[in-house]
């Protein structure tokens, strides 16, 4: 399961209903710093209200996994520099102990700071978009502005805005922001 995650680049972590980490992929352990890692075996932060709030998730880790369905939990590890790293834990019930006996839940890690790249490929054929077209979503999905965009593709801005006018039509799109959050569930 890890290993699939690995695959999709999602920095994953599984630890079993006392938090006790039992597996890592590659992506999770690139996000380990000063400020989150793994120590005696658990998920540590070295923010005190972050260490806090990985202890309370254990709580409600154990509690729902003693408990029938599935449960979703959330928390947040601060760190001094830079945005937060979010931690989103998928909890299995007890009618799920025959298919994973050891596992209390999945751990997707979300880092904050990360710049989403979306592949142009993608967004060309999905949406049917030229190359230039294409490559503008992408840089906007990055966060860039027209100006630096036009810029990056030696492009005039007028031709920026008008490749931004028929990627806004070809996506049904309206707005700067509407296409971004559109573009970024592409990862």
């Amino acid at each position: 399961m890890i290993g699939a995650l690995g695959l999709l680049k999602w920095p994953a972590i599984v630890v079993d209903r006392h938090g006790t980490v039992l597996d890592v992929n590659e992506d999770a352990y690139s996000l380990f710093d000063g400020d989150l890692s793994i120590k005696g075996k658990r998920l540590f932060a070295a923010d005190l209200q972050s260490r806090m709030r990985l202890d309370r998730l254990v709580n409600e880790i154990r509690l729902a996994s003693s408990k029938a369905g599935r449960t979703t939990l959330q928390t947040v590890v601060t760190r001094r520099q830079g945005r937060p790293v979010v931690v989103d834990a998928f909890v299995q019930g007890l009618e799920d102990e025959d298919v994973f006996p050891a596992v209390g839940a999945l751990l997707l890690l979300t880092d904050l700071n990360e710049t989403l790249q979306v592949s142009q490929n993608s967004v060309m054929e999905i949406f049917g978009l030229t190359p230039s077209q294409a490559r503008l979503g992408s840089l906007l999905v990055e966060g860039k502005t027209l100006k630096e965009i036009s810029l990056e593709m030696k492009i005039s801005p007028g031709t920026a805005r008008n490749h931004l006018k028929a990627v806004f039509l070809r996506t049904g799109t309206r707005r700067q922001a509407e296409l971004v959050s559109l573009l970024s569930r592409l990862r």
